[in-house]
């Protein structure tokens, strides 16, 4: 007898060791959740109502699914987290994705999905419910074993002279996404930082990157290189900058970027510099 029910508050640590277990399998893997089950109960706690978002599935008293979303409701976005389930019990999804679709609040009006191309079962459901897939993206990861090859880089933080510039390339090279120039700005601490090459006090590149020493991560969110100046290795010394600065922190082990599967050419200078394909990634999305 399968239970479907709101995730309780005593349920934290379970759901995050569950999650933490199943998305480490490629087969299962969802690319908004992560692997380490203290940073995903963090996050959790810290970022998501989900005593009203997570919904768990039990056979008796063991835990066979999760699925949840991590909701926007400024912009009626929701980031979908599975479903999540145990091997054995897939016969479940449609049971758990109704159960989280009945009790979706009338603000959000949109779904993401970032399942791994080999989670059939997520790629399956998108094709169910009529997701529109928009790209596939890959992940890859840079390892600290290899941070000898960036140490010569050099390091130039953006000053404020040159805000305008980034706003402006920033928003150009990248003009539907996540995060605007504008808000990459406001976000800038001492975790989060952008580091730019100029010439003749012009700008030619950024980079923006985003560090979480208490969790051992880190990841390349944005570069661009200034449209006059491709072609002469810039974004190869923005990598090396930027890979260099975030290896000062003793706790980060690797460092991870997503990118167009379709943009072998900014695939090719990744690996160039030493990352390594972890995933490859289906990006779904529905309006309801």
């Amino acid at each position: 007898m399968i239970k479907i029910s709101m995730m309780k508050q005593d349920e934290l640590e379970v759901v995050a060791n569950f999650l933490a277990r199943i998305n480490s399998i490629a087969e299962s893997h969802i690319g908004f959740c992560g692997t380490d089950n203290k940073e995903i109960a963090e996050y959790i706690v810290e970022e998501i109502p989900f005593t009203e978002c997570f919904f768990t599935a039990y056979v008796d008293s063991e835990l066979v699914g999760v699925i949840g979303y991590d909701p926007d409701y400024d912009s009626g976005d929701a980031e979908i987290w599975g479903p999540f389930i145990e091997r054995g019990n897939e016969h479940i999804k449609k049971e758990l994705w109704n159960a989280m679709t009945e009790h979706m609040p009338k603000e959000i009006h949109t779904f993401h999905l970032f399942p791994n191309k080999q989670n059939k079962l997520v790629c399956e459901l998108a094709d169910n419910q009529m997701f529109e897939r928009k790209n596939d993206q890959a992940i890859l990861v840079f390892h600290r074993d290899n941070s000898q090859l960036v140490q010569n880089a050099s390091i130039d933080e953006l000053s404020q002279v040159y805000f305008a510039e980034m706003e402006a390339l920033h928003d150009s090279t990248f003009p539907n996404t996540y995060y605007s120039g504008k808000q990459i700005l406001e976000r800038l601490d001492e975790h989060n930082k952008v580091f730019i090459i100029t010439d003749d006090k012009k700008l030619c590149g950024y980079i923006y990157v985003e560090a979480e020493p208490e969790h051992g991560e880190a990841s390349i969110e944005f570069f661009g290189v200034a449209e006059g100046m491709r072609g002469r290795g810039i974004g190869r010394e923005l990598l090396a900058s930027a890979l260099k600065w975030l290896f000062l922190f003793d706790t980060i082990e690797s460092i991870s970027l997503c990118v167009d599967s379709s943009n072998a050419r900014a695939i090719h200078l990744y690996e160039k510099v030493g990352f390594v394909l972890q995933h490859d990634m289906h990006y779904f999305m529905k309006r309801i």
